[in-house]
Formats: C-alpha cells, sequence, structure tokens
C-alpha cells in the first residue's frame, strides 16, 4: 500500500511540474532565445522536482528502496 501512495504522489508530482516546464517554454514565443529559455529552465524548482519524482516512479516500479518486499 505504502509503495502505490508513494507512486500516486510521484506521479502527480510529476505531472504537475513536467506541465509548469512546458508552459516556461512559452517564454520562446516572447522573444527570448533559446539560451536564455534553457538557462531560466535549469534555475528552477519545478525541473528538479520533476526528475525527483521520475527516479521516485521508476524506483517503486521495478522494486528498488527502502520498501524492497523480499
Amino acid at each position: 500500500m505504502f509503495r502505490f501512495v508513494l507512486f500516486l504522489l510521484s506521479y502527480g508530482l510529476c505531472v504537475a511540474s513536467i506541465t509548469q516546464c512546458i508552459l516556461y517554454l512559452n517564454y520562446r514565443t516572447l522573444g527570448y532565445s533559446w539560451h536564455a529559455v534553457i538557462k531560466f529552465l535549469l534555475q528552477t524548482v519545478e525541473l528538479y522536482i520533476a526528475l525527483g519524482s521520475l527516479i521516485v516512479m521508476f524506483a517503486v516500479i521495478y522494486d528498488l528502496g527502502i520498501w524492497r518486499s523480499s
């Protein structure tokens, strides 16, 4: 049950943060260069939340980590 809740939580965080990252790409239409957009994106918390939640989902799906069932 813990793994299922952890999966749902990380999935929700992943969807929300990747959506925010995609919305940040709209700065390109405002005239910013790709370099400026990518530099800004690398400084946002949402990118790191997305990466962290993807790692947690990978660990839950492939049964890695402290919750490993024996």
